[in-house]
């Protein structure tokens, strides 16, 4: 049995079931319909800006918790949603880190 174990692990990991979430992912969309914020490693909090949109208040958790600070919310939209990124940046909000299928936006607190 003990000899099982490591290959077990490794035909897991080769076959692509063992993948922790990242930040190290482009901009470009991985995907063109909505995904949840943890199928990417994100914990949602609530939606931004207002109860129906599409982006979200990002958590802190691992892969976040560098990304966020006093000063400003962590939020995320679907990577192919260019519209609701684009209304971020232009409320002056700055992209910071690229998840799975979501781009992070810090957005100043006002």
């Amino acid at each position: 049995m003990k000899k099982l174990v490591p290959i077990i692990f490794a035909a897991l990991a080769s076959a692509g079931c063992v993948s922790p979430a990242s930040l190290d992912y482009g901009p470009e969309p991985t995907r063109s319909t909505y995904s949840e914020p943890a199928q990417s490693g994100l914990v949602a909090v609530r939606p931004f800006p207002n109860p129906n949109d599409v982006c979200q208040v990002i958590g802190e958790n691992q892969l976040t918790s560098n990304l966020l600070d006093d000063s400003a919310l962590l939020i995320g939209c679907p990577k192919h949603e260019n519209g609701a990124i684009a209304d971020r940046i232009n409320d002056g909000g700055q992209i910071v880190a690229h998840a799975r299928h979501w781009t992070l936006i810090s957005m100043p607190q006002r």
